[in-house]
């Protein structure tokens, strides 16, 4: 089958996304593309606007754009809420047409997967690219945009249902009216035959309340991960190549960006002071070790005496070493629909320790994979962290194993590509069937 995926960037969470989908079905014998704007991936697969460019460069770039995208956001939309990340300014505008796409590749697609594309197309474009194709089309939602009127974590509003009227990301009440004016564009031109796949049953909910899609088919396709990248090894060896100590269990705190509020780092911070009383004159057993960036400032302000470790931005093959260098992983997100880092930690064995929100409701139970906490509740958070480092090696030996079992049945290449196949061939799919296997 002809497949097209477009997304904007090759990079990050959600690059790193669409190139997995992508790259899975070539792997099961697909003829499938990815157009990008910017491309940085040395893969013959993923197809650039803009000439391929080194990461870091694009990195830079990404700097000065993220500035100009300040700017301009201020100018249209006047001041906005961080936390809901307002990204998509004006539904009327498309960066790029569907004409334009269709021209980067030399086939006529049967399906198009669309994923984030923010500041690349709009939905008029997307409903184009159905029109002139006739493709099967797919939205992989890696976060709420696609159904709202700009924002990419709604949090608790619920403008999504109705009409995106008095959005609180806009703070500025004279453009209060620009989200519904999204809203409305998105609900006249999104394409009739549009199938939605989310990355958890939290977001099937939210997708399936969505007022301009009530009658549209929804299905969970996990974020898929290569499982022969990301699998168990050795403990000790992980240890001893990040330099890290033997004797000591420690706790794994992995995030992009710390200062942002959804990253849950103000909840983890009480969590381990909670934590650190609990365990008493044991505290010296402990190691916190971090990774992502802006941690160098930051974790200085941990209100505990957990001796920690900042391991930098690491990269894929140190990230392997770190998940198994872990007694367990730590993921006190308060807004997402995955992280796709979940997904990381459990086909590399590490029960993860996490918050009610997102993939972590689908892919962590607690006992089995780890200990999912109520959201926000750094208390909760903490007894799921004294509750696996108090396993006995028997214990968290089977808990691993768990791990690596379940994320097999649910996020592996193996499994995601069967679901696409499914959904390829027009077989039903659902999350009962994800839900029975882990």
């Amino acid at each position: 089958m002809n497949i097209l995926h477009i997304t904007s960037t090759d990079l990050r969470g959600a690059g790193n996304a669409a190139t997995a989908f992508n790259a899975l079905l070539n792997a099961r014998g697909h003829r499938s593309k990815l157009v990008v704007v910017f491309k940085t991936k040395n893969d013959p697969d993923i197809i650039g606007f803009i000439r391929p460019i080194h990461r870091r460069v694009k990195l830079f770039l990404d700097e000065i754009i993220l500035i100009f995208h300040k700017i301009q956001t201020y100018v249209k939309v006047g001041r906005t809420h961080p936390d809901y990340y307002f990204y998509n300014l004006d539904e009327r505008k498309s960066n790029f047409s569907a004409k334009s796409v269709l021209r980067k590749i030399d086939f006529n697609p049967d399906a198009i997967f669309v994923h984030w594309v923010s500041n690349f197309v709009n939905t008029a474009a997307i409903n184009e690219l159905a029109q002139l194709t006739q493709a099967k089309m797919y939205w992989a939602m890696i976060d709420n945009a696609p159904i709202t009127g700009g924002c990419h974590y709604p949090w608790t509003c619920k403008g999504y249902v109705t009409d995106c009227s008095d959005c609180p990301a806009l703070l500025t009440a004279s453009k209060k009216y620009i989200a519904k004016r999204n809203f409305e564009l998105k609900k006249a031109n999104f394409p009739a035959g549009m199938q939605l796949l989310t990355i958890s049953s939290t977001d099937k909910m939210r997708a399936e309340r969505c007022n301009f899609y009530l009658n549209h088919k929804v299905a969970v396709i996990f974020q898929p991960v290569n499982e022969n990248i990301f699998y168990p090894v050795s403990k000790t060896q992980a240890r001893k190549d990040l330099n890290l100590p033997q004797d000591k269990k420690i706790i794994f705190f992995a995030a992009t960006d710390i200062s942002e509020r959804r990253k849950g780092f103000a909840e983890l911070q009480e969590a381990l002071r909670i934590f650190e009383q609990n365990i008493k004159e044991n505290v010296q057993d402990y190691l916190l070790i971090t990774a992502g960036k802006r941690f160098s400032s930051l974790q200085n302000s941990l209100s505990c005496s957990i001796s920690t470790k900042y391991l930098g931005y690491l990269s894929e093959q140190d990230m392997v070493k770190a998940f198994n260098a872990a007694t367990l992983f730590v993921c006190p997100t308060l807004e997402d629909s995955g992280p796709g880092i979940l997904g990381q930690a459990m086909l590399c064995g590490v029960p993860t320790v996490a918050f009610a929100t997102g993939a972590a409701v689908d892919l962590i139970q607690t006992g089995h994979t780890g200990y999912l906490a109520e959201l926000g509740n750094s208390a909760d958070l903490a007894i799921g962290i004294e509750f696996v480092v108090r396993l006995n090696p028997d214990e968290h030996t089977r808990m691993s194993a768990e791990c690596r079992k379940s994320g097999m049945s649910v996020c592996s290449f193996e499994a995601v590509g069967e679901r696409l196949e499914n959904l390829l061939s027009s077989v039903d799919y659902t999350i009962a069937e994800n839900k029975d296997k882990i």
